[in-house]
């Protein structure tokens, strides 16, 4: 007779983070061979003019030595313990990545009042790496001045406001970069 196999119990949190940064966290399992990097998670905001154009900013990116093309984003919350504090409750995590989408909204590109808003694509940067991006979609209302910040205000973006297919040629062109963007922007673009 087989003898049966002992299973091992996997604890309530099998997940302990074993360094802490400002704004990175390694987290290890405590069973199996597995570590995860966790990152608060971005916003980017697909956003729409009267016209029904896209509101597409340009702007120098250190990472890729020059010019991009992107959405209005940036960072849900600027420190690793906001985070922590909300991780794991998709109701605040949503509400919070609304309100920084709004506010890099208003900050990078003057946009005072937005419609409208629905998350459209949470992106998910994969199993080893936990950085999530909501993709937000919402009509503007109303435009102001930018409020650049520190090394936005000394580099600048500009803003302009692109034809879908403009914004597909800007994709074929290699002119935008983020890779997780031009993904959720070709579903929206491409749609029936």
């Amino acid at each position: 007779m087989d003898k049966p196999i002992e299973s091992k119990k996997m604890p309530a949190n099998p997940w302990e983070i074993v360094y802490r940064g400002v704004l990175f966290c390694i987290e290890k399992h405590k069973i199996k061979d597995y570590e995860r990097a966790i990152r608060p998670p971005g916003a980017r905001m697909i956003l729409r003019n009267s016209e029904g154009k896209l509101l597409i900013t340009k702007e120098h990116r250190n990472e890729i030595s020059g010019i991009d093309y992107r959405v209005p984003g940036g960072k849900v919350f600027n420190y690793l313990e906001e985070y922590l504090e909300v991780r794991g409750n998709n109701e605040a995590l949503i509400e919070a990545a609304k309100i920084a989408g709004q506010k890099e909204a208003l900050e990078e590109a003057g946009v005072q009042k937005i419609e409208n808003l629905e998350i459209i694509k949470k992106s998910t940067a994969g199993a080893t790496v936990e950085w999530d991006l909501y993709f937000i979609r919402g009509n503007i209302k109303e435009m102001g001045a930018q409020e650049l910040k520190d090394d936005e205000a000394e580099q600048g973006i500009e803003i302009g406001f692109y034809t879908d297919t403009e914004v597909l040629q800007l994709i074929k062109e290699g002119k935008i970069n983020e890779g997780r963007l031009i993904a959720v922007l070709m579903q929206e673009l491409t749609k029936a």
